[in-house]
């Protein structure tokens, strides 16, 4: 009876993560999104600084 309590947890559990996994991007998704962003901050600063403010 233990075994069938632990198992319906665990598939419930895989279910949720898989549905979860599916609408929401993952951390490392969002921190390479951020790392994006602030390359192209800097590029641009460094471009108007080496480029005379332009």
């Amino acid at each position: 009876m233990l075994w069938i309590i632990i198992g319906v947890a665990v598939v419930f559990g895989l279910g949720s993560a898989l549905i979860n996994g599916r609408r929401e991007k993952s951390s490392f998704d969002v921190a390479n999104d951020q790392e994006r962003v602030l390359q192209e901050e800097e590029r641009v600063k460094a471009n108007s600084w080496f480029g005379g403010g332009l």
